[in-house]
């Protein structure tokens, strides 16, 4: 008869509080595949607090400590963000739980994986009037890709076990969340990456207990010794030896070749036929690189999003493309959309009116190319969706070169008239516009660039032309070139936290672009703990003093209505008038006032000479905003 098998155990700490000897299985199940990971203060979470600070230690994590819960989510979705690898963000009970779902919304509907971690109280003292106690068990579900409960008083009946009996111990709390891990990395052409939820009942004690005599941190903590972009090539390498067979056999070989999708399109992915119809490409946040290469390399016009990857002129993307959508009758360029046959969405765009329209006339054939899950849409999506190489190569064909070329040089001529209509509008008001402001930071930053929600990213959409490599950037600093933005929901909230979270990953100067109420909105996330690194974070604030963009819809007209100015403004404009100057100095970060371009140049210049947080403001009055936008149309109304 065979001996019954014993425990897998690598390492003794037998003798502390059972409520940290769970914690630390947690993190060995995790620190595989995660490295950061941002934690609030609470006592609930004291043990995973306690064995993050060991694993710190031991080399295993990167540790960064927030006050507040919704700004250490953002933090954590930042990083994540950055990276493509999942982050974490561990809270106590109660409503510090709550405080992360605006974090959670935002990384289901972005598919980035964001790893939560609740701690609780133990599941006999929930109903019993106990403090801080709330129903935590499936709070985001819906939201997550998965989640899971572990409740401490589990060991004892053996239905949790902290000691594997082997490596692959379904009922090991490490092997639990080492599988919930994957579930928020997992793409597939059925499964986008997103959030999970690990909520944990712990039970007192929750602090360690002594070292026995002389005795040091154990090494319970493990780390990954293959860099993960070292270990996604070893995966494909594998799979392509091993066959399909073997690779379907195998998870952990098969599905990180899904993943990892081979960008390149073939020959065998070349179109065959040429100009099928008048094509464009609307290319909206994360579009799929695919896509992009395809459109770039055979010179598709290509509407592109900030956001997306393809705004860089290199890649030729259709200067000025939201104005010559907003054509009037009788131009050139209202004459190509018009003649518009097809569109290839790839990614999401949420950007523009005009865009919208476009892909919803019903005289245009519009598909949407998917060659992976996308977490922000269902079955209702009106448009088809292609996900194969040849089936976007079929449909969208090669372009014709004088339909190419025309949008091409309408789009030229719509990024002439915004940059001459921004620059004669300044002069006569004697002060910067927004719109200019938000175009000359994004062409001339030379770090990676978070785009405020609301306003500030539309306007870098309407003005900005992209160049990815600026006068003097060479190697490194070209691909830190980057654009990123909250786009999932679109919400203001969390902005400079979740800059300050691509700082920390990058481990280099970002710039955070944003509106007022936006920065003021997240004012929480320059609260940052004296113990800790401060991000090396350039925040931009294009201050006019309330919220511009319900001006530039609907209700700027309703504004203009007698006796309605006042109600508009009070409703959607919520004017403000804090002294940014001294909420930076109570914060104890750097500030700078800026008035003209010339001073915004100088304060953004050198960004490897800086450490730390800076606040860089520039006021503007939004009150010339529904003009100057009137002004750029009606310079494209062609002379009679």
């Amino acid at each position: 008869m065979a001996a019954e098998r014993g425990p897998f155990r690598e390492f003794d700490d037998s003798h502390d509080a059972e409520s940290l000897r769970l914690a630390r299985r947690v993190l060995r199940g995790m620190a595989l595949n995660m490295r950061h990971m941002v934690i609030a203060p609470g006592s609930r979470s004291a043990p995973l607090a306690y064995a993050l600070a060991e694993a710190e230690q031991l080399g295993a994590f990167t540790l960064h400590v927030r006050t507040d819960e919704r700004s250490a989510a953002f933090t954590a979705l930042g990083i994540a963000l950055s990276t493509g690898e999942p982050a974490g963000v561990v809270t106590t009970s109660g409503t510090a739980a709550g405080n992360l779902l605006p974090a959670v919304m935002e990384a289901d509907m972005s598919g980035v994986p964001l790893v939560v971690i609740t701690a609780d109280r133990p599941e006999r003292m929930h109903g019993t009037g106990s403090n801080q106690t709330v129903w935590q068990q499936g709070m985001f579900t819906g939201r997550v890709r998965d989640e899971l409960h572990l409740e401490q008083s589990d060991i004892h009946d053996s239905s949790l076990r902290l000691e594997p009996v082997s490596r692959d111990d379904m009922l090991a709390a490490e092997t639990q969340v080492a599988l919930l891990l994957r579930a928020a990395t997992t793409v597939n052409s059925r499964s986008a990456a997103g959030p999970v939820h690990l909520n944990i009942g712990f039970a007192d004690p929750l602090v360690p207990a002594e070292l026995p005599g002389n005795a040091g941190t154990q090494r319970w903590a493990r780390k990954g010794v293959i860099p993960p972009s070292e270990r996604a090539r070893l995966y494909r390498a594998a799979a392509a030896g091993a066959g399909k067979e073997t690779a379907q056999k195998v998870p952990w070989l098969a599905e990180p070749v899904e993943a990892e999708t081979n960008h390149e399109v073939t020959a065998a992915g070349d179109p065959a036929v040429e100009e099928p119809g008048r094509v464009l490409f609307v290319m909206g946040d994360q579009a799929p690189q695919e896509a992009i290469e395809f459109a770039s390399r055979l010179g598709h016009p290509m509407l592109a999003e900030p956001t997306s990857g393809a705004r860089w002129t290199d890649l030729t993307p259709v200067q000025g493309y939201r104005l010559l959508l907003q054509s009037p009758p009788g131009s050139r360029a209202a004459e190509l959309t018009a003649a518009v046959e097809r569109v290839v969405v790839a990614g999401r765009p949420t950007l523009t009116r005009p865009v919208q329209k476009l892909i919803s006339r019903e005289d245009i054939q519009v598909v949407q190319y998917e060659p992976r899950a996308s977490p922000w849409h269902d079955a209702r999506l009106a448009r088809r969706i292609i996900t194969g190489h040849q089936e976007l190569a079929d449909f969208a064909g090669r372009p014709g070169t004088a339909w190419s070329r025309a949008w091409e040089e309408e789009g030229l001529k719509a990024q002439s008239i915004i940059d001459t209509v921004l620059r004669e509008d300044d002069d006569a008001a004697g002060g910067l516009s927004s719109v200019r402001a938000a175009q000359f930071v994004a062409e001339t930053v030379r770090t990676p660039l978070m785009l405020g929600s609301s306003s500030v990213i539309r306007d870098v959409d309407l003005a900005a032309a992209l160049t990815r490599s600026l006068p003097g950037m060479t190697g490194s600093s070209v691909t830190s070139r980057s654009i990123h933005a909250l786009r999932g929901v679109s919400g203001i909230d969390g902005n400079l936290s979740a800059a300050s979270g691509v700082a920390l990953a990058a481990g280099q100067r970002v710039t955070a672009l944003v509106g007022d109420l936006t920065f003021l909105h997240d004012a929480n996330s320059l609260l940052i703990p004296s113990t800790e690194q401060a991000p090396h974070l350039d925040i931009v604030v294009i201050n006019d003093a309330g919220g511009a963009i319900f001006d530039q819809l609907e209700h700027g007209e309703v504004g203009r209505r007698a006796g309605q100015a006042k109600t508009v403004e009070r409703l959607f404009g919520t004017p403000q008038t804090v002294d940014i100057e001294a909420l930076a100095d109570a914060y104890q970060h750097e500030y700078f006032f800026t008035e003209d371009l010339e001073e915004l140049g100088r304060a953004l210049s050198y960004p490897d000479d800086r450490v730390g947080i800076r606040i860089i403001e520039l006021r503007t009055d939004r009150t010339r905003l529904r003009d100057l936008h009137a002004k750029l149309l009606q310079a494209l109304t062609p002379s009679r």
